[in-house]
């Protein structure tokens, strides 16, 4: 989200109703996408490829004021399909992710199959909600589903296209929602469905900037109602990430929610959980979903369990917290309440009275630490709650325990006289809160 610079990156993506004449230039892999820095205008920024950063993978870079619509335009031609005697529409065929060497450039598109286990409990869960599966970016997936359900492929993998035929297969980036081919067998795979017969399952790259990942899902639900004559009316969706992007996720999509269930590749050293390599607490990837989580149902034999609380499965390790009233482990620990602090914590944090938090370590720097934090007061980054800006009151009445009560069992965030002070809006998960 950020770059060498410290400063954030912001993004502008081309829009598909677009007028072709002030549409973004294009690359090889579709139209491009303008970046440009929060300190700049989007006319100070620059045209680069949606699906590879790597100037050595795609060379294009266009500065924005250098745009000048069609003129320079890189018009790409639809593709046809191509012709393959050995292509094979036999749904009880081997799967080929299986023989199929992996693309391996992490900084292109990186090939990462589910394991056994993974691909048994997604497809349950698409069994369980739908009779339609897109699978975005998830091959293994689709290979798995094609004999029990109807799905369909949308992925950069020209190779698949020698097994599968076009009413089941579409040469697809899914960083700008382009098709590669003609994308009426895909628009007829969509026709004649209901919302909830229908899910998309997206395995996107981690380096995958979110905000592209969602204006593509966006866009395909836009298609899936254009095509069904429907307003907008939602579609399930299962996104595969790893759960350190959960904010940003949540930020482009408020309506998603993390499941604890670990997804284990195959022939990665490190999203597992066999080998040295692995990481002791698992795999870090999880699964997004719009779907409520109850409906979900996570496999008791591998290690999780049902909270009556929360009305869902979660890991076995991740126990209730009814001060918190949630499963508060995310990245499988098992977290434990700290009073000081008022929140659930990883098991190795200390608490720090100065910056008011559990930290890594002890001995950190404070200052540094603080400009890090969001105030539990007034919801701004770079300072705490004692060194709060926009709290008019200037000087608090207590101090310890809450500042705006001075009781101890609880902090500012959760504290009953909040009223008097702030006035808090809550829009699709999204709480703003203005100082009185």
């Amino acid at each position: 989200m950020f770059d060498n610079k410290g400063d954030k990156l912001l993004l502008e993506i081309e829009e598909d109703e677009a007028d072709p004449a002030e549409q973004h230039p294009r690359c090889e892999h579709g139209p491009t996408v303008l970046f440009y820095r929060q300190s700049q205008l989007p006319e100070q920024g620059f045209y680069a490829c949606s699906a590879h950063r790597d100037s050595k993978l795609c060379s294009f870079h266009l500065p924005a004021d250098q745009w000048k619509g069609y003129t320079c335009r890189t018009s790409l031609p639809v593709r046809n399909y191509p012709s393959s005697s050995s292509k094979s529409r036999n749904p009880s065929d081997p799967d080929p992710t299986l023989s199929l060497t992996a693309l391996s450039e992490d900084k292109a598109n990186a090939q990462y199959f589910f394991d056994e286990a993974a691909l048994n409990f997604l497809a349950n869960q698409c069994r369980n909600i739908a009779s339609k599966v897109v699978c975005m970016g998830a091959p293994r997936l689709h290979f798995h589903l094609r004999h029990k359900l109807k799905s369909f492929l949308l992925d950069l993998d020209e190779r698949f296209a020698e097994y599968l035929g076009p009413e089941e297969f579409c040469l697809y980036n899914m960083c700008n929602n382009h098709f590669f081919y003609s994308r009426k067998p895909f628009e007829h795979f969509l026709g004649d469905t209901s919302p909830e017969q229908l899910v998309i399952v997206t395995d996107p790259p981690f380096g995958c900037r979110t905000e592209l990942i969602s204006h593509t899902l966006r866009s395909l639900r836009k298609l899936y109602n254009r095509i069904n004559q429907l307003p907008s009316t939602p579609l399930s969706i299962f996104w595969i990430y790893p759960y350190y992007s959960a904010n940003h996720i949540r930020q482009e999509m408020p309506e998603m929610e993390m499941s604890d269930y670990r997804i284990n590749y195959s022939n990665h050293l490190r999203y597992t959980n066999v080998g040295k390599q692995s990481r002791f607490c698992g795999s870090p990837v999880r699964l997004f979903t719009n779907v409520p989580l109850k409906l979900l149902q996570l496999p008791v034999e591998e290690g999780y369990k049902y909270c009556q609380k929360c009305d869902c499965y979660t890991a076995t390790g991740n126990l209730h917290c009814n001060s918190c009233g949630t499963c508060p482990s995310v990245n499988g620990q098992t977290y434990r309440h700290c009073v000081s602090c008022d929140v659930c914590v990883k098991p190795n944090y200390v608490h720090c009275k100065n910056c008011r938090r559990c930290t890594q370590k002890e001995g950190h720097n404070c200052v540094f630490y603080q400009t890090k934090q969001y105030c539990r007061l007034c919801a701004q980054k770079g300072h705490i709650e004692n060194k709060c800006p926009n709290f008019r009151k200037g000087k608090f009445k207590h101090t310890k325990g809450c500042l705006l009560c001075g009781k101890s069992n609880h902090r500012e965030r959760r504290c009953t006289q909040r009223s008097k002070y702030f006035r808090e809006l809550c829009f699709l998960n999204e709480t703003t809160t203005q100082c009185l």
